[in-house]
């Protein structure tokens, strides 16, 4: 089965992007130790050290009414 996944990053501001993907829309903002996203499903708070491949990923969902 093949799977086609499109996106595309714009950046509006220095460390202030734009993603944009086939289902949706968000904007990320990057400093040096953390990336938050506001995007469709509620915010995403992403910290990593460089060079490593070590991450770690929390989602705060936004409350649906």
């Amino acid at each position: 089965m093949v799977y086609v996944r499109f996106w595309r990053r714009f950046r509006i501001l220095p460390h202030v992007f734009l993603n944009v993907s086939k289902r949706s829309v968000s904007f990320s903002f990057i400093s040096r130790f953390i990336t938050m996203t506001l995007g469709r499903y509620g915010i995403r708070l992403t910290s990593g050290l460089k060079g490593t491949g070590l991450s770690f990923t929390e989602l705060i969902r936004r409350n649906k009414k």
